[in-house]
């Protein structure tokens, strides 16, 4: 597999669970919490979390692939 495609793949779908990460825990954040801080700022940082995961994610599995292949 291509790790240049894999890289299009990881950013493409790790922006789709980043925004629903930052949807979901903004929505918990600002529901359920009662802290000190931003319920913006923690959510996206945990849609940065999330985006950086499918990123890597995406080239380990096609640079796995690869090696396989």
């Amino acid at each position: 597999m291509n790790l240049e495609l894999s890289a299009a793949l990881g950013v493409v779908f790790g922006l789709l669970a980043a925004a629903c990460a930052f949807v979901i825990s903004y929505g918990e954040y600002k529901r359920n919490w009662s802290f000190r801080g931003s319920a913006v700022n923690m959510a996206l940082r945990s849609a940065f979390v999330t985006f950086l995961f499918f990123l890597v994610a995406a080239i380990a599995l096609g640079a796995i692939f690869r090696m396989v292949m």
